[in-house]
């Protein structure tokens, strides 16, 4: 009994097309058509939405449009236009592990569905997760893409504390943390506002399957992240970012920005004197559907093929 990876990534969107382009055109990743045939989709499974599944790895892109003006989906899309919605667990005991969340103090949101269930986000710090069974799907090769992406490096969440992420994914969901990956944690007392790519954070990470939620909580007042816990993190947390791990980072920068989304600064150079060297390449959530990306090579942390630990 345990929660066994991400299953899937919603996003919200005016018009599949845009998700479809940014994801296919510009990282190289295919609509799963067995399972969401272009363009029509299939029905949504929440607040009666069309989606269309973009594999990624393991887990998938759930990118849907509302099909209606009154949803909290469709209300989401008339604010942000585009973004993340919510992320999806997978169980391999979905009514047993939902119980062991509600005796650890979470509640649930709607109704029980045969595609599991949501969180009451009051009770997530705000988060939208939804719990899932595991399925044990595995993509077609046809629709794995050309291999510029290969699978989700981490989702990050922006959150306004440590110990409160800890009480989440640590004890409520049970979750090993990976604590060589810890950094950052004292204050940036020499921070300077009129660097804009300065964004000190305290950063701790879950592994969960074959990818990782990575937390990040500001410790400088006035950077991009504390800007957006106080602006969209009302009870504590939202998410952040998506990374994607890419093999060749550079291809995956060239392959994007050909297709028109905008690169946020260069891709370092090769440094011969570091053979850990590890590359990133940040795209403008203006042109990824409402959502940073932050395209990686990095390796997983030393503790990440620990065992769930209950």
């Amino acid at each position: 009994m345990a929660f066994t990876k991400v299953d899937h990534v919603a996003m919200l969107v005016d018009d599949l097309e845009v998700g479809r382009h940014v994801f296919c055109d510009g990282f190289g990743l295919a609509i799963d058509q067995h399972r969401s045939p272009w363009p029509e989709g299939r029905p949504g499974t929440y607040d009666g939405v069309t989606s269309i599944e973009i594999p990624m790895g393991e887990m998938f892109l759930e990118i849907s449009r509302p099909n209606d003006t009154t949803s909290e989906a469709a209300q989401f899309v008339a604010q942000h236009r585009a973004g993340m919605y919510h992320i999806a667990i997978a169980s391999d005991d979905v009514r047993g592990d939902v119980r062991r969340l509600q005796d650890r103090g979470l509640k649930l949101m709607g109704e029980w569905g045969p595609s599991g269930v949501f969180l009451d986000p009051t009770t997530t710090f705000g988060l939208r997760i939804k719990i899932v069974p595991e399925e044990h799907y595995y993509v077609h090769p046809y629709y794995k893409g050309d291999g510029t992406i290969t699978g989700m490096g981490h989702i990050g969440v922006a959150a306004r504390s440590i110990e409160e992420m800890r009480t989440l994914f640590g004890q409520a969901f049970g979750l090993h943390e990976d604590h060589s990956a810890e950094r950052g944690g004292e204050p940036a007392e020499d921070f300077d506002p009129e660097r804009p790519a300065s964004d000190p954070v305290h950063l701790i990470e879950f592994p969960i399957g074959g990818t990782v939620i990575e937390i990040s909580v500001p410790t400088a007042e006035g950077t991009g992240t504390a800007r957006l816990v106080a602006n969209r993190a009302p009870l504590g947390a939202t998410y952040h970012h998506i990374a994607p791990f890419a093999p060749d980072v550079r291809r995956s920068a060239a392959m994007g920005t050909a297709a028109g989304l905008q690169l946020i600064g260069p891709v370092a150079e090769p440094d011969p004197d570091n053979p850990n060297q590890i590359l990133v390449a940040w795209f403008h959530p203006k042109t990824c559907v409402g959502t940073l990306v932050e395209v990686w090579d990095r390796p997983p942390g030393a503790e990440h093929t620990h065992p769930h630990v209950d």
